[in-house]
């Protein structure tokens, strides 16, 4: 049975309460992991092992019940003393939004949005083994037009990892948080380590009209049910499994969320290829009103598109036979194949 020493908090050498285990399963006090964590980015690691804590916020440390409930029963006189000890303790300040992130550079996602990696990189299996060990978090950015890293991405989550028996590894994501990239440096197993930070998509300028910004708000979503109806009549599957992923559209009061959610029902990943590519400068926006704007001149533009296309015979049959069963689609492009070489026949030597 564990005695009182075994039972310390690393960090005020007193008997843990309010105990936090992390995931490299190290306990501490909730109190002196969060003051740990205040000092700064770099400290945002276990204060034992130092393995990242990556998106992990003061206001995320979770108290272990069943551990507390332990300890009181085990330490019974110095747990209640150290109760009230607790109650001198300055109320913990909410955790700055800055944080370290590794980054996987590949791709702009956006929240929501999910993606299946095949990583066999040494540097990106470096951090998968590194975000498994360390919250399952790593950040996501696309390539800029000199193939350096963008300066915006999104914190992803991993939902599912397997391992290939040579090291690689398939892993599928699920993007969190947009963030700002502040500092980036090359890490010694090859990947970007930067510090981050999560603006707020619902900030707004003060220039912004609140009536005139409620009705593009209206306007966008009645376009949006446009472009949703025209692209089921041409892909219905894939069209509910984009819905599928995304979930319920965001309230209209949340404009930078509901404009993430439009950018990403028009970007999916895998792309549709009707629409042009929004991903990033959605991401840059500084604001929800640039984001909501930035999504509306995209969903026009797709719009159009999408009417031009559909007032193509060629179109309209290529769709029809898409939608054959695949033994029928197959036997009719061999005979439509056929067809072509009997009416247009090579020229002989």
């Amino acid at each position: 049975m564990p005695c009182l020493e075994d039972c310390e908090c690393a960090l005020c050498h007193e008997l843990i309460i309010q105990p936090v285990v992390l995931p490299c399963a190290h306990v501490f006090c909730k109190h002196c992991l969060a003051e740990c964590m205040h000092s700064g980015p770099a400290s945002r690691r276990c204060p034992l092992c130092r393995r990242l804590l990556h998106a992990t916020k003061v206001e995320d440390l979770a108290v272990c019940s069943l551990l507390s409930s332990f300890l009181e029963e085990k330490f019974p006189e110095e747990y209640q003393k150290r109760c009230e000890q607790a109650k001198d303790f300055p109320e913990l300040r909410p955790s700055e939004e800055t944080q370290e992130l590794p980054l996987f550079v590949l791709d702009p996602m956006l929240p929501l949005q999910r993606l299946h990696l095949n990583v066999f990189e040494p540097r990106y299996c470096a951090l998968v083994r590194l975000s498994l060990a360390s919250g399952r978090r790593f950040g996501m950015v696309g390539f800029d037009r000199n193939m350096s890293h963008l300066q915006h991405g999104v914190e992803v989550v991993i939902e599912d990892c397997m391992q290939s028996p040579n090291g690689h590894f398939q892993v599928r994501i699920v993007g969190t948080r947009v963030f700002r990239i502040l500092q980036a440096s090359q890490h010694a197993d090859g990947y970007i380590l930067a510090s981050v930070d999560f603006p707020n998509v619902e900030a707004t300028s003060l220039e912004t009209d609140g009536n005139n910004l409620n009705e593009e708000v209206d306007q966008m979503i009645c376009k949006l049910n446009d472009w949703q109806e025209m692209v089921r009549a041409e892909r219905p599957q894939q069209m509910e499994s984009i819905l599928r992923d995304l979930g319920p559209r965001p309230a209209t009061t949340q404009v930078g969320a509901f404009a993430l959610w439009a950018a990403a029902l028009l970007n999916p990943l895998p792309p549709l290829g009707l629409a042009p590519e929004l991903r990033a400068h959605v991401l840059q926006a500084d604001t929800a009103v640039a984001r909501l704007r930035a999504v509306g001149r995209g969903l026009d533009t797709s719009l159009e598109h999408l009417r031009v296309l559909s007032k193509s015979p060629i179109r309209r049959w290529c769709l029809y036979l898409f939608r054959l069963p695949a033994p029928v689609m197959m036997t009719t492009v061999m005979v439509c194949a056929c067809l072509i070489s009997a009416i247009f026949p090579g020229a002989k030597d």
